[in-house]
């Protein structure tokens, strides 16, 4: 007899089953907000919009990726204009990271195409069952955050 599957297992396999699935829709998503990006480069653009002005190497500390493999992605949201460089006034030899209006923009309308999506797919529940969901995973999202090397 197979063991039962518990709540918070339901739970863990449910929520990497909609990451997956809205990772493979990200690139239409994105288009309905007008910018075909990867969707590293998404969550790069988030994440700036998120936390704000950062060093190169605080990008890449908090990704916990290389600033190598960093650098061509900044460089592709600058040419898009989503993101803006300059130089740390502290020390000249370092670059600030800054989203711009139109990054602001774009994550907005990334996240307003995303609610659009979920929306069809969540209609026919009753409203407090997505404000049960909703409460569950705001309280997972800061608790991550919270337990995450802020740098």
């Amino acid at each position: 007899m197979a063991a039962s599957t518990s709540p918070l297992q339901v739970f863990e396999q449910s929520l990497s089953t909609v990451i997956r699935l809205l990772e493979e829709r990200e690139g239409d998503v994105a288009l309905r907000c007008g910018h075909d990006l990867p969707p590293a480069s998404w969550s790069l653009l988030e994440h700036l919009h998120a936390r704000g002005t950062l060093r190169v190497s605080q990008i890449a500390a908090c990704l916990g990726v290389d600033i190598s493999s960093i650098t061509p992605r900044l460089k592709a949201l600058e040419g898009s204009g989503l993101i803006a460089r300059r130089r740390d006034p502290s020390d000249g030899r370092v670059h600030l990271i800054a989203i711009t209006e139109t990054g602001s923009q774009a994550v907005h309308g990334l996240h307003q195409a995303r609610c659009e999506l979920l929306e069809g797919l969540t209609g026919d529940l009753a409203p407090g069952q997505i404000s049960d969901a909703a409460a569950v995973l705001a309280h997972v999202a800061r608790r991550l955050d919270d337990q995450r090397p802020h740098v």
